[in-house]
């Protein structure tokens, strides 16, 4: 398959995509944000954050007082292994089953450990483990040079919750090394303390995760995809004739969210706030739908200050005649 090469736009334009555990949890699911990723890749510069697939937290929640730990990792290794099967050729196959081996085996591991404070998040930090390396070995097949990211060496946690600070300073560092010709697919719910420690960000820290990111990285936008095409006044899967949000305000649903009555971590707007990103929930099975669209209330200005950004590239480059590789991507 062809190679797909990133976006010809300016390295400020990054998008940062959140993909849920639903998005990742089949076949199927896993081929549409296969194909929505290229499609992202051909116009920007995405940074990927995953969850772990549906279903699997809450394995290994059980798993951490568990008296017949092998039944569930046995269950954990069988449902990784039939989705590559599934979606990955012999050699990307072979390459995640020793890359889920090994984890596996620190899972076994820490399980026989005795509860020291950090057994159980180490334990509940494995499906992202398992999932980010899945989802970049897809891609990489599709033509995609893609790479799995161990956020616990970039999301740094205190006493207090996250350390904002370090982290941004970690993901800043990161990413100003990171090739451009690769595509991070970085874990979602996973942090670590200053001691190196595993840690985790609570239920939704994917989230929070991604919102980190985006802060960090100073992304264009911020695109939360889930499998419902929106933000809805009720579940509209339990709901009928719930009202779906066009549009919200940023200051408003971080608000609303903070009273957990959009069900997410009670942080994951805080970030893209202060930092005055968009926020966009879409919906893997409507990738044409609208969604909603989340808007800082002091987007203007920062629109504003990015074109002049902008701008002012265009002026100090060169203006030659766009090559074969721009036209496809569409920018002439």
């Amino acid at each position: 398959m062809q190679r797909v090469t990133f976006g010809s736009m300016p390295s400020s334009f990054v998008k940062v995509l959140k993909f849920g555990g639903s998005s990742v949890g089949s076949a199927e699911s896993l081929a549409r944000v296969a194909s929505i990723i290229r499609g992202e890749a051909a116009a920007c510069r995405p940074v990927v954050v995953v969850s772990a697939l549906a279903g699997v937290t809450d394995l290994l929640v059980s798993l951490i007082d568990s008296k017949d730990p092998e039944t569930i990792i046995a269950r954990l290794a069988k449902r990784h292994i039939e989705l590559a099967e599934a979606v990955l050729d012999g050699r990307r196959r072979y390459s995640y089953l020793r890359t889920i081996g090994g984890i596996l085996d620190g899972l076994r591991e820490r399980c026989q450990l005795p509860d020291n404070g950090f057994r159980s998040a180490s334990i509940l930090a494995t499906g992202e483990l398992l999932s980010a390396p899945l989802v970049a070995g897809l891609l990489t097949q599709e033509g995609v040079v893609a790479q799995a990211i161990d956020a616990r060496r970039l999301v740094v946690t205190g006493p207090k919750g996250v350390d904002r600070i370090q982290t941004r300073q970690r993901i800043r560092a990161w990413f100003e090394d990171l090739s451009r010709f690769v595509l991070p697919i970085v874990t979602g719910f996973v942090a670590s303390d200053e001691e190196g420690n595993t840690s985790v960000l609570g239920r939704g820290g994917s989230d929070y995760t991604a919102s980190l990111f985006a802060e960090a990285v100073e992304a264009a936008k911020f695109d939360r995809w889930t499998d419902v095409d929106g933000l809805y006044t009720a579940d509209p899967n339990k709901v009928k004739g719930a009202g779906k949000f066009l549009f919200l305000l940023l200051e408003d649903a971080s608000s609303w969210n903070e009273s957990s009555a959009l069900g997410m971590h009670t942080e994951a707007f805080v970030p893209v706030l202060e930092a005055c990103i968009p926020v966009h929930v879409r919906s893997t099975r409507f990738p044409q739908g609208d969604g909603t669209l989340i808007l800082p209330r002091l987007l203007p200005g920062r629109i504003e200050r990015d074109s002049r950004r902008q701008l002012a590239h265009a002026n100090h480059t060169p203006q030659i005649a766009p090559t074969t590789e721009a036209r496809i991507n569409g920018f002439q």
